[in-house]
């Protein structure tokens, strides 16, 4: 099957000139892509071919940055190694490359790159004019710097502290460090100089706005609310002197206000900006800095907004609900945002009206246009109710009448689904399968209340709202239709193991991606930073309902489906122990109703092997597992251990099939 390119890790230029991304290949590796949005810079004058591909040779831990030279930084690490190769490459001449062409353009210039094999067509070129070998224990890379310079980088040091570095070239270095005594999140610049920047800095009492000078490493303070507990620095427009700000006044309220600076700095909440329903994110203010691109973000779905700051006016722009990236450009060419929907691959899109003189300029190197999008049909979300209120799912197919049912659970779990692009997902559709990707509680998006009901309660009332869904998916099919099958990955893994073992016989298969057994024994065997966000939540009291412990190693013998665990033996994240330890289980529980599974140990791959080189098999076989029959199981006995309850089947009333649902019906106030 011919896949779409799935394109990810979207940078653009400090001027937003040129834009970058990490675009997937038919094999799932990943290269370098690279646009210029303008078609001002040699060798793209009067040529209509603006996008190149590199070679692939990336992975998902590459941040690439575009330059307004018109070369592109990429640097690659190795997760906690603390080494760095910086590399910066330079598109080449239409017609002068003699690597084969990619459907999406002309390769980057540069030797051969040693992944070419010798055989079948040559892949683009490794495009690596120059590089550097860096040791730091973190380091990202941001767009700016003062004249001569490609970029900056930021490195974290071991004790907490910042250095700011300036990228340049021939030969390529990292020179004149600012050391700055705590961690700082974004840089945003406060002129034309590429000198001066806002900053959050960390301090005793939390992140605080600061203006740096990269010239002599000097700072002082920024406005900020007096008595407000939260303060993140948006959005800058250094020709108009525009900053916006993500501020706590003080009443408990999180809202965006604008910061005037000069000798009476002071903070204003504009009423309009803040009384738009919804998260809103600042993406790219326009060149003069009197309109800025706002995603506004509810539950699963999102719209973009141009907010006129003289006025204090948003209106909606010319694009449909869908997922919108945090990243976009807006340079004199007009503005770029990253949108995608479930049936299209995040990309670069054009919104009309929006470019300084005449008509946008069209993105030869973009999947598709403007126009494209806003005639792309979005799938639907649909609310399900529970006892306990309820939650929103997004919808791809017909649930109702599909053959197949695929009932998808997010990670996180902190995360929700969105009117975004899954890959996984939309492979699924395309084989005829109905998803329907449930944003139970737990989930972000739907305010504090839904997202906490999981702390100190890792899959209660998520379980009891999944196991809702299935009944309700169950009873409105057809009699004789298959069950639904489950797919869940990371978090999602144990939730939907946790599924099957509450009810064996409501689900026809499932498969699970980097999967964990419980939280307390996740929290044990991962790593620090897995270990925070447990603890941060809390492990809480074993529930006293009929499931007992959250803990599928101890519940795997009620596991009655067909069952295939991916795991990536790199994983950072999830160890692969986890997914060895759910093997093992099910082998000691294997009796007279055998349960065929089949856990896979991905050699070389991390926490997402489906997104990594080899990918593109490893989902050819979850798809096909997910979208199988299932043999008639109407007949069975109950196995031992289970009640009646649970080893009726679907040509029973439904309340048999699901049993109970007994603990944690209602969401904490």
């Amino acid at each position: 099957m011919n896949r779409r390119p799935e394109r990810i890790s979207f940078r653009f230029s400090a001027r937003s000139r040129f834009a970058a991304c990490l675009v997937t290949t038919p094999d799932g590796a990943l290269a370098a892509g690279w646009w210029d949005l303008d078609g001002t810079r040699p060798p793209y004058a009067d040529d209509t071919h603006r996008f190149r591909e590199g070679a692939p040779t990336e992975t998902t831990a590459t941040q690439v940055l575009p330059t307004e030279c018109g070369g592109l930084l990429r640097l690659r690490g190795a997760a906690g190694s603390g080494r760095h190769l910086l590399l910066l490459s330079h598109p080449a001449p239409a017609g002068t490359v003699t690597a084969e062409t990619t459907t999406a353009g002309t390769p980057l210039a540069g030797p051969r790159g040693p992944s070419w094999a010798g055989t079948g067509p040559e892949p683009p070129a490794e495009d690596a004019a120059e590089r550097l070998s860096v040791e730091a224990r973190g380091l990202r890379l941001v767009p700016g710097g003062p004249r001569g310079t490609l970029a900056l980088a930021v490195e974290t040091a071991h004790d907490g502290s910042t250095r700011v570095w300036r990228i340049r070239s021939a030969p390529l270095r990292l020179s004149d460090p600012v050391t700055l005594p705590g961690r700082v999140t974004a840089l945003l610049p406060l002129d034309g100089t590429g000198c001066r920047y806002a900053t959050d800095l960390e301090g005793p009492d939390g992140y605080r706005p600061a203006s740096l000078d990269l010239r002599d490493g000097s700072r002082r303070a920024l406005p900020s609310p007096p008595d407000g507990r939260i303060h993140r620095l948006l959005l800058s427009a250094p020709v108009s002197g525009l900053l916006l700000t993500a501020s706590d006044p003080g009443d408990g309220r999180l809202r965006i206000a604008r910061a005037t600076l000069g000798h009476r700095p002071r903070l204003e909440f504009p009423d309009r900006l803040n009384s738009l329903e919804g998260a809103v994110l600042p993406l790219a203010a326009d060149p003069a800095g009197e309109r800025v691109a706002l995603r506004v973000s509810r539950g699963a779905q999102a719209r973009l907004f141009l907010y006129d700051v003289a006025t204090d006016r948003p209106r909606p722009a010319e694009l449909p609900p869908g997922a919108f990236h945090p990243v976009a450009g807006w340079s004199e060419g007009g503005l770029r945002v990253v949108y995608a929907a479930p049936d299209r691959p995040a990309d670069l899109v054009g919104v009309p009206d929006t470019a300084a003189h005449g008509a946008l300029s069209p993105l030869p190197g973009a999947a598709s246009s403007t126009r494209d999008a806003s005639a792309t049909p979005h799938a639907p979300t649909e609310w399900f109710a529970t006892p306990s209120g309820r939650f929103e799912a997004v919808r791809l197919g017909d649930w109702r009448t599909a053959p197949t049912v695929v009932v998808a659970l997010h990670g996180g779990p902190e995360d929700h689904w969105t009117l975004g692009h899954d890959p996984v997902l939309a492979r699924l559709s395309e084989a005829g399968a109905a998803v329907v990707a449930p944003n139970q509680r737990g989930s972000t998006g739907y305010g504090r209340a839904h997202a906490e009901a999981i702390h100190g309660a890792w899959g209660v009332p998520d379980l009891a709202d999944i196991r809702v869904l299935v009944r309700t998916l169950t009873e409105q099919r057809p009699p004789d239709a298959e069950p639904p099958v489950l797919l869940g990955t990371s978090y999602g893994g144990f939730l939907a193991l946790l599924a099957v073992c509450a009810d064996p016989y409501a689900w026809a298969r499932c498969a699970v991606i980097a999967p964990f057994l419980s939280a307390r024994g996740l929290r044990e065997r991962s790593s620090p930073a897995v270990r925070a966000l447990i603890d941060r939540h809390g492990l809480g009291e074993p529930p006293d309902d009929d499931l007992g412990p959250r803990d599928v190693e101890r519940l795997a013998h009620r596991i009655r489906v067909p069952l295939l665990a991916l795991h990536g033996c790199d994983d950072p994240v999830v160890p692969v122990d986890e997914t060895r330890r759910l093997r093992r289980a099910l082998t000691r529980t294997d009796g007279p109703e055998h349960v065929p599974h089949d856990c896979l140990d991905i050699a070389g791959a991390g926490h997402h092997p489906l997104q990594e080189r080899g990918g593109a098999e490893l989902t050819d076989r979850l798809v096909g597992f997910l979208t199988a029959g299932v043999p008639d199981r109407r007949r069975s006995p109950a196995p031992p251990g289970l009640t009646v309850a649970d080893a009726a089947v679907r040509h029973r009333p439904s309340s048999a099939v699901f049993g109970h649902i007994t603990h944690d019906e209602r969401t904490p106030s």
